[in-house]
Formats: structure tokens, sequence, C-alpha cells
């Protein structure tokens, strides 16, 4: 193979090289560092695709067309390479000098296209085809000789960011992949220096910078495939293949933001502008066992560690979607609380109807003794003693209890609360024809009557004792009617499905209650609220 052929080839391999790391880089597009790396390989694919037309050019005005194509790359690698480096050092270029920068790039870029107009990039040039490859000839002039001032500045400024930069970069990976980058960069610098000083008599007649670019493209390879320089990304979409629907965010080793996903995104729209913000909060979030409230639903943050051969090269932040979970939480606190108060509000209730159930028994059992009493003196024909048993018996009876329905259950709950509120100087008014059998279980509906009342003295206990009143109404045909009316301040406030909203914190149990009663038993439940007036009307079972 002559040294022409050898050259040819190396120009084309490199060309094929850089087309699939653009590729590869493209696919993996997701943050700035990317971003500038697949720029570089356009702007290297550009300017060596265009030097080769360049080499095979046979016309003056063909390789004129060609180096103004190769221009369009090779103007603007500075740029790419600035930009890169910056991103991989974690620096923070100001915008107005990023502007600067590639403001000067289109300068030289538009001063190169025109230069057979004027004399400013080359003073003098003739075209030579004698020697092995065909060559523009050429005179330096002052944009031409500044170009290549401002190019060595950006090379040593670039490798010593680059060499500062291993002192920050904690894994072995990652310092490792900062060297062979450097390396890279290191061979492109000295094949640089080499070609503007004519170090070999090769350089008059080919550009050796053009194997700079192949050097600092393998490195990028390397760097890529061998030192996880997309590793963090790979792993990332790993992840989310199992959980698509979860928002997720990847930090390298240095806590530095190299990706999110769409979803994240719509949760935190901010991440683009403070991703740092976002992630302090998941981390505090995860420290304290907290879940994230974002509009209807919850978020479980979670922090994994992503590592490759051992060594760990960043972390993954995992928004997972707990609404169900969470809803399921506050269902069963919401149960919990309201079984609670049910069943310490019904303790002595229950004591109640247990002694009102002794009572019953023991009147039943001296009733029957009496009856048989009574019938023997009316047998015997002893009217006037059955008579004046009947009378002391009469005399013996309590007058102070009192009974407002057949329901022993209902009627303890009744009489339970209706001594509350009269000792609370409310006026109570009960009309309550409830069965010993009605069509829900009786525990339940002596339960869901008791909140409601509870719920109407202390409504009635905000307004003026001159003004306080209950009134409870039952009627039962098939379907038990049930009505409650109670004195109140001002209008009670509903909320879009009708029911009553909590004023205080800690309230509201006794209406969930009631609302869970009336969905287990497919009862009808409506809430009126008046000028100083609240009522509730449920048609039961």
């Amino acid at each position: 193979m002559t040294m022409r052929e050898f050259l040819l080839t190396a120009i084309i391999l490199s060309i094929f090289a850089m087309l699939f790391e653009g590729i590869i880089v493209f696919r993996n597009l997701k943050n700035k560092l990317h971003a500038y790396l697949f720029l570089n390989c356009i702007t290297m694919l550009v300017n060596n695709t265009g030097y080769l037309l360049e080499l095979l050019s046979k016309t003056e005005d063909g390789h004129i067309a060609a180096l103004k194509f190769s221009y369009a790359g090779r103007a603007f690698i500075l740029f790419s390479i600035i930009m890169f480096s910056a991103e991989l050092c974690h620096i923070t270029i100001p915008k107005l000098l990023v502007r600067a920068l590639l403001l000067i790039d289109v300068f030289v870029y538009a001063i190169i296209f025109t230069f057979q107009s004027h004399d400013l990039y080359y003073s003098k040039i003739w075209y030579d085809k004698t020697g092995m490859f065909p060559v523009l000839l050429q005179r330096a002039g002052i944009v031409h000789k500044a170009f290549m001032q401002y190019q060595a500045v950006v090379i040593v400024i670039v490798l010593a960011m680059l060499f500062r930069s291993i002192k920050y970069h904690k894994g072995k990976i990652a310092k490792r992949r900062v060297f062979i980058i450097i390396g890279g960069f290191l061979v492109a610098a000295i094949l640089y220096i080499f070609q503007i000083a004519h170090v070999f008599f090769v350089t008059y007649y080919f550009d050796l910078t053009v194997f700079g670019n192949v050097a600092i493209t393998i490195s990028m390879f390397i760097a890529i495939f061998r030192y996880n320089l997309l590793g963090v990304i790979d792993m990332a979409r790993d992840y989310i293949v199992d959980r698509l629907s979860e928002g997720v965010i990847a930090l390298d080793c240095d806590d530095k933001l190299q990706y999110y996903n769409e979803h994240a995104k719509e949760l935190y729209p901010d991440i683009t502008k403070d991703p740092m913000s976002v992630v302090k909060t998941l981390r505090e979030a995860i420290i304290r066992g907290d879940t994230i409230e974002i509009g209807d639903k919850y978020y479980t943050p979670e922090e994994k560690e992503l590592s490759a051969d051992g060594e760990v090269i960043g972390k993954l932040y995992a928004l997972v979607d707990s609404t169900v979970l969470k809803q399921r939480e506050y269902q069963l606190k919401s149960d919990a609380a309201i079984l609670e108060m049910a069943t310490n509000s019904m303790k002595e209730r229950l004591n109640a109807t247990e002694e009102i159930l002794r009572q019953d028994r023991a009147m039943r059992h001296d009733r029957r003794h009496f009856e048989a009493l009574i019938l023997s003196l009316l047998q015997d024909g002893k009217v006037d003693e059955a008579k004046k048993c009947l009378e002391e018996r009469m005399s013996q009876e309590p007058r102070g209890s009192r009974s407002f329905c057949e329901n022993t259950t209902v009627n303890a709950a009744l009489m339970h609360y209706v001594a509350i509120a009269e000792r609370n100087n409310i006026r109570v008014k009960v009309s309550a024809n409830i069965p010993h059998n009605v069509s829900v279980d009786e525990m339940q509906l002596a339960i869901a009557i008791s909140n409601l009342l509870e719920n109407a003295i202390h409504a009635c206990d905000k307004v003026p004792e001159a003004e306080r009143f209950i009134e409870v109404t039952a009627k039962y045909k098939q379907q038990l009617l049930l009505e409650i009316s109670n004195s109140c301040q001002g209008i009670v406030k509903l909320d879009e499905d009708g029911h009553p909203v909590a004023s205080e914190d800690d309230h509201g149990i006794g209406t969930r209650s009631v609302l869970d009663f009336a969905k287990k038993t497919g009862s009808e439940i409506r809430y009126i609220a008046g000028n100083d007036m609240f009522k509730v009307r449920m048609l039961i079972g």
C-alpha cells in the first residue's frame, strides 16, 4: 500500500468512525454533555469529509469548493470542544462568553467562505497539483494568523480544564475517563503543533490535524464503551423499562445531573432550571420517609446507586407512583378513627342498653308472677282484691323513664343523647317509629344516629340557649325515613358533593362514619343547610 492509499484509507475510516460515534451519541442524546459531544462529531465529520474531497479534487474550483465545505465543520470544532470540555468538567461558562465564541467562529467562516474576494484570510493563493495530493498553497492573512493563535489558546485552556478536573472526579472510572479524553486532546494538540511548524515534509501537502480529529474520536469511543461516558443514561433506561410510568432522575458521582425522563419533567418543570433543588426535595423526603403529593397523586421517592465494575458511578432517583397505596392507607386510618370513635361513644350506650335489658327481663319476670296472681284472684271471684293489686302496681311504676321507639338499641342511643342535649339546655323533640326489626344492622344504625345527634349537639352549643333545638323524626314503612333538624350558627358550608365541610382539625369523623354507613347499606342521604338551621334526611336500606 502506497503512502497516498494509506492516508486516504485513514481519512475514510475516520469519517465512518465519526459517523458511527455520532449515531451512538444521538441515540443517547439526553443532556448538554451529549449535545456538545454530538456537535463535535458532526463538525469533525464535515471537516474530514470536506478534506477528503479536497484530496480527491481534480480542479482548482473543485478544491476551493471542498475547502469551504470542510471549514463549515472546522471553524466550529473549537466551539464544540470548549463547550464539551466545560460540561465534562462541570464548569459554567457565562452565556455572554458562549455567544462571543460562537460569533468568532461564524465570523471566521464568513471570512473563509468569501476569501476569494479579499486578502483577510489568504493574502495570496495558488493551486499546485504536482505533489502527492493537490494543495492550495497560500500566504496567511491577518484573520488566518489570528485564528491559528486562537486555536492554540483554546487548546491550552481545554487541556488546563481537563487536567484541573481530575482531582474533582471521585471514582476511578471517572478519573480514567478524563485521562482517556485528555490523551486524545494531547495527540490532537501535538499534531496541530507539528502541522503549523511543518516539522515533517508531509505537512506541506497533507494536513496532520485530521488525524488529531481521529485521535479525539478514538478517545471518545474508549470513554463511551469502556468508561461509561454514556453509562448512567443506559442504566437509567434499563430501570425505566421496568417502571415506565415513574419519574427518573440520574446523577453522576459528582452529583451533577445527567438525565431525567419526560415524566420527571412533567412532575417538576423547574428541573431544567434548578435540578439540584428538585434532588434536594427528593432526598429530604427519603430521609423523612415521606411520600410526595403532586396534584391528586402521591409518589414515594427512592434512591439507588448506579455502579459499573464494582464502582459507584452515580445515583438514580425514582418517583414510585403510590397513589393507590396512599389512598388505601388514608382509608384504613379513617376507618380506624371511625371505629375508635364509634367504640368509645357506644360504650356508654351499650352499658345503658344492657341495664335497660336487665330491667326489662326483671320486669317481665315480675309481670308474669303478677299476671298469674291477678288471674288466680279473678278465677276465685275476688274482683276487689284483684282491683286493689292493680292499683298498687300502677302506683309503683317509675314515671321518669322514657321510651322513644321499639328498637331497644336505637332507643338506648336516643335516650343517651337526649339526656346530654337536655343537660346542655337544648330543647329536644323526638317522634320515632323504629321497630324491633329494621332492614339494616341495628347496631350500625344506632351508631349512625348517635353521630348525627352528636354533631347536632355540637352545632347547638354555638348558638344562644334560647335558640337551641333538636328535632328527630323517624317513620318506618318498608324503609326507614329519618330526619334530624337542629339549630346552628349561620349557614353550614357544604362541599361539591353536598356534604358538610369540617371547619376544625380532627372534626368530620362523625360525618365520614355516617357517609360510610349510607354507602354500605345503600341508603340515600341529603344535607340541607339554611339560615341558622341544619337538616339531614336519610332514606335507610
